[in-house]
């Protein structure tokens, strides 16, 4: 993704492109349409631009709207009122002909925000250490992917980030024991349990209808219930009865998602829970992680979603992972400092970095140079305070005042002379 990012933002030619990605959509397009009630939209800029613009449009559309009805009301209430007097009856129509006249604001579409929600709660609380992994070796028949220790704390929310194929899925699947470690340990704190999401088992096909796949895992309730459970993942009316191999893929993640939290775990370990949404699920589902009072791992391209929802990060390279306690946003700015602190450690090497030494030199002088004179101005303007004083019968007639006086501007006049000659001898340097 960052590739693509570089190659498109140089592109010289037009790019037409449908994404969910918001962070990618932020940094490459300065133009957003957006679909919403099938009518195409336009706006100005990228996509954190469109979400201002789409907000500040609606409030300013919803508040003509209401205003004008408010406006239309009180025509009316006086064209009912005097429509009848016959000395009145003229006022009357006039008022009906502003309103005619009028040119009419729609009342805004509501956002479209149909989104799932939950109501679910967790079960019991967990202790303050949730998860403590040290040494940990993980892989497939005796190949070792990564070896990595961190531990999790009560409420935290860790996302795990890196390239595909070197061990992030294969973590989460040793975590929630569907494969063996090969050595080192891991220990779950006090009452620790346990959801865990599988992007690939979410998406297996089956004939059984929504609810009961449901039923199936929960017979203990009642339709009531289980119907309860599902509208608050957008499972509504006839929709319960679909087969689930009809579902699309986000209707299959929230599927999951509903069975998982229905258990009320403390612990969500969760395989790229947004791959196959669209924004408004994301947003959802964010909404849903943040206001979630348990403790959250998490695996996601995402980089939007990794941002907003974990406050540490796991970061998989290959034969190393790095703990990070920061937004994905830190990580990405001092990773991008320290990028750029080893191109200019390899640009000591070569000739060119010596025309950089020294203009970072001159830079440090010219800062020095400014400061001296600052100094010297300062100095110079108390010397001239100072010298109103001794003008002042009060002090001039006080012979230690003058004396303590005196002394000061002699100490002044001393700075003066000596961040003068220093301010000569950096002249003399810059000049050269």
């Amino acid at each position: 993704i960052k590739w693509l990012e570089g190659y498109l933002k140089n592109y010289p030619k037009a790019v037409v492109i449908v994404s969910h990605d918001r962070m990618f959509l932020d940094k490459i397009v300065n133009k957003v349409y957006e679909i919403e009630y099938a009518t195409l939209t336009k706006y100005v800029g990228n996509y954190t631009d469109f979400e201002r613009l789409k907000k500040a449009n609606y409030e300013k559309q919803l508040k003509d709207y209401e205003y004008q009805q408010a406006e239309i009301k009180r025509l009316k209430q006086i064209a009912d009122k005097f429509r009848y007097k016959p000395t009145k009856a003229k006022m009357a129509m006039s008022k009906l002909k502003q309103i005619e006249h009028m040119v009419m604001v729609k009342e805004p579409s509501k956002y479209d925000l149909t989104s799932f929600k939950t109501n679910f709660t967790i079960e019991k609380e967990s202790g303050n250490d949730v998860l403590n992994v040290k040494d940990l070796e993980i892989g497939y028949e005796g190949k070792v992917l990564q070896k990595l220790s961190f531990s999790l704390y009560k409420g935290q929310k860790l996302g795990i980030i890196g390239e595909n194929g070197i061990g992030k899925s294969t973590l989460l699947k040793t975590l929630s024991g569907k494969i063996e470690k090969i050595s080192g340990k891991y220990e779950f704190g006090y009452n620790v349990t346990i959801g865990y999401f599988d992007q690939q088992m979410a998406l297996l096909d089956s004939n059984k209808t929504v609810i009961d796949d449901f039923y199936a895992e929960f017979p203990d309730l009642i339709q009531t219930e289980i119907r309860n459970s599902l509208a608050s993942f957008m499972f509504y009316g006839e929709d319960v009865f679909k087969e689930i191999r009809m579902l699309s893929g986000g209707e299959k993640v929230r599927l999951q998602l509903c069975k998982i939290l229905k258990k009320g775990p403390n612990l969500l370990i969760l395989d790229e829970p947004t791959n196959h949404m669209d924004i408004i699920g994301k947003e959802s589902l964010e909404n849903l992680l943040q206001n979630y009072d348990g403790t959250v791992i998490f695996v996601s391209h995402d980089r939007f979603f990794v941002n907003k929802i974990s406050d540490c990060l796991l970061i998989f390279e290959k034969n190393k992972v790095t703990y990070y306690n920061g937004k994905y946003e830190e990580y990405e700015a001092n990773k991008k400092d320290e990028e750029q602190d080893v191109i200019i450690e390899k640009k000591k090497d070569k000739a060119i970095n010596n025309t950089y030494l020294m203009q970072k030199e001159k830079n440090k002088m010219l800062t020095k140079v400014k400061k001296l004179e600052r100094d010297i101005e300062s100095d110079e303007k108390q010397i001239d305070t100072l010298n109103e004083k001794l003008s002042k019968e009060e002090i001039y007639t006080n012979y230690e005042k003058v004396q303590e006086i005196q002394n000061e501007i002699n100490v002044l006049n001393e700075n003066i002379k000596n961040n003068m000659e220093l301010w000569e001898s950096l002249q003399e340097k810059l000049e050269e």
